[in-house]
């Protein structure tokens, strides 16, 4: 341990998990804690935490000085990365996706046209005699 990491254990600071970020920035998405740290500056530690989520832990510190300064609306955050934001309401509330109607006009000409050359081709098989021979024909 160096002095730095020994120094941050006597104040009772060191390093947070992402569900421990969380807490302390409740106005920013889940999704976009990493990125606001990395906007912000906030150390992160090279090795993941112990949850095995291969996320990075957090300097309590700087989390809790970019804590203050998104309070004070000072810290970098892009709209959509706020939890609070409309940006995040609307992609928090799922909208049912709108399903086209199946139609038979001019987009579906080209695959119509597809369909009845195979369907044809199909039935001309089927419907003409079988003028090749037989299996006997050939051997003889």
């Amino acid at each position: 341990m160096g002095a730095a990491d020994e120094q941050d254990l006597e104040d009772g600071e060191g390093w947070l998990t992402k569900a421990e970020v969380r807490e302390i920035w409740p106005q920013i998405r889940p999704s976009s804690i990493r990125a606001v740290a990395r906007a912000n500056s906030v150390r992160t530690s090279p090795a993941p935490s112990l949850d095995l989520t291969r996320e990075p832990t957090y300097h309590a510190a700087d989390v809790r000085h970019v804590a203050a300064r998104i309070a004070r609306g000072e810290a970098e955050v892009a709209p959509w990365q706020r939890a609070d934001s409309d940006a995040a309401r609307d992609d928090a509330t799922p909208v049912p996706p709108v399903q086209q109607p199946i139609s038979w006009g001019p987009d579906n000409v080209p695959g119509l046209i597809l369909l009845a050359i195979i369907v044809g081709l199909i039935l001309w098989g089927l419907a003409s005699p079988d003028n090749h021979g037989t299996v006997t024909d050939f051997v003889r």
